[in-house]
């Protein structure tokens, strides 16, 4: 039996949870649903809410995940609209909007959110990557992942998930917190 269901269509973020998920001994299944995302100005609320929903429909522990992309120099857009970003911008419009910019940090902001009948909890980190100055790689699905490295540069994102392998900062992620705290419990 899993220790939980994965609610997500996100390989990335599969990819970045079993990972660590391994590494504890902790088990998921994954499940699909196509969940309400509200609009608000910070992944927690998103998340929390994106949870109640999974939980309502599987009446089994859920997690979720809910990304924020923060680019200081650009004081902090996009935020927890990265996901309406991709939709609209390539890559190279990615690049062209950070190219002049001399801070050059960006921020993934990761919730991960437990629930299940006695307990919601709320695990967050913060990653700091850098954005690269060209674009490197492609992803079907995340345009900013070809401009966004959280290995200090030796690989975009986009490269990485080529390699099928989680950057090191991305084991120290809010999965790491989450597997913790389960593993407290038993």
């Amino acid at each position: 039996m899993p220790d939980f269901t994965f609610v997500t269509s996100n390989d990335h973020k599969v990819m970045t949870a079993q990972a660590v998920c391994d590494a504890f001994g902790v088990t998921f299944s994954r499940k699909h649903l196509d969940l309400v995302e509200i609009q608000a100005d910070n992944g927690e609320a998103i998340g929390r809410h994106k949870a109640e929903q999974a939980f309502d429909i599987c009446h089994t522990p859920v997690v979720i995940s809910d990304d924020s992309w923060i680019i200081p120099g650009l004081n902090g857009f996009p935020g927890p609209y990265m996901k309406y970003m991709n939709e609209w911008l390539t890559a190279e419009d990615f690049q062209r909007l950070t190219s002049q910019l001399e801070n050059r940090r960006i921020i993934l902001h990761q919730v991960v959110v437990y629930k299940d009948a006695q307990h919601e909890q709320l695990f967050t980190a913060d990653l700091e990557g850098v954005l690269l100055e060209e674009v490197r790689g492609k992803h079907p699905l995340f345009a900013h992942f070809a401009i966004t490295s959280l290995d200090g540069g030796k690989h975009s994102l986009a490269e990485a998930d080529t390699l099928s392998k989680p950057t090191v900062s991305e084991l120290n992620s809010s999965y790491h917190k989450l597997c913790t705290w389960l593993k407290s419990r038993s």
